[in-house]
């Protein structure tokens, strides 16, 4: 396989589908936990999501990681940022430990060669929203500078639109995009459920070659780096970032296809977030769909829930 860092895609025959995958019992397990579900990419949190405080990875943890990625059938790594970091605060000392983290963050996607690091734009908290997106961008800038040499892209990730969260439309996010200004160091993730949530119709391809335009209008290439593919809980336009499994939520498997098979065509990795419910079996089961929305005959590893 062939990678290109810099702008988060990796070349090769298998198809980039993938799960968020978990990192117990250590950072190599990924790998063998994404083949067995037919993953040709996978999705992590590097720490806890829910946490300021965690280390960089030791150099044996990422030896480990690194002999068992080459051994691997697939190498394509994204990582999520914590969910706690809000770039466009307006409290000083969240702003501050946001800042560090996602320094922290970046740092640890570089050690492990990731794909790109996801993260939100952050929340106006009830302010001025084009002020909390100078803010978001200022210090995303700061701390990409800060890292002159980082390999890994930060790929910003549409939102659903609840409250003073940023993000949600094409115009906040190509605002903030072109106020980072850091091109080369930067992409775009959309989410299925996150734009269905936050009002757009998916419910043609026409539509939603459109609305995949509009979010890319500034990002080079015109396509996202990556795309997490969800189905939703709640109508369109709810705002609630809740995910459902494929096909059973109110996009529908119509819909999802004209996303999955224009993202398939373009060779554009694909993350499933949905709810594990059964634990593997859910995740086989969407994956199984995932693979028949892209047209592309199930992996007999994947073929039952056993």
């Amino acid at each position: 396989m062939t990678k290109d860092s810099t702008l988060g895609r990796t070349g090769g025959a298998s198809p980039r589908f993938g799960l968020h995958v978990s990192v117990a019992g250590g950072l190599d397990r990924i790998f063998a936990r994404g083949e067995a579900l037919a993953c040709g990419t996978v999705q992590i949190f590097s720490h806890s999501s829910r946490s300021w405080d965690f280390s960089l990875p030791d150099p044996d943890a990422v030896s480990a990681y690194s002999r068992a990625r080459s051994a691997s059938s697939f190498s394509d790594v994204f990582i999520h940022a914590s969910y706690l970091i809000n770039m466009a605060s307006d409290d000083p000392a969240i702003a501050g430990r946001s800042i560090e983290t996602l320094e922290k963050e970046l740092a640890t996607a570089d050690l492990l060669g990731a794909n790109g690091l996801v993260l939100h734009p952050g929340s106006a908290r009830g302010g001025e929203r084009s002020g909390a997106v100078l803010r978001a961008a200022s210090r995303i800038r700061e701390v990409l500078d800060r890292l002159p040499q980082g390999r890994t892209p930060l790929l910003l990730e549409n939102t659903a639109g609840a409250g003073s969260m940023l993000g949600a439309t094409p115009e906040e996010m190509s605002s903030l995009y072109s106020a980072i200004d850091r091109p080369l160091r930067t992409g775009l993730c959309l989410d299925s459920c996150h734009l269905f949530a936050s009002g757009f119709d998916l419910s043609d391809s026409a539509s939603c070659r459109e609305i995949v335009s509009r979010f890319c209008q500034n990002i080079p290439g015109g396509q996202p780096s990556l795309w997490h593919i969800n189905d939703a809980l709640f109508p369109r336009g709810s705002g609630k970032d809740r995910h459902a499994g494929l096909g059973e939520g109110h996009i529908g498997l119509d819909a999802l296809g004209h996303l999955v098979s224009a993202a398939a065509a373009a060779g554009l990795p694909m993350i499933l977030e949905t709810p594990k419910g059964e634990g593997e079996a859910a995740d086989r089961l969407n994956m199984r769909r995932l693979y028949s929305l892209a047209g592309l005959p199930v992996p007999e590893r994947i073929s039952s829930d056993v």
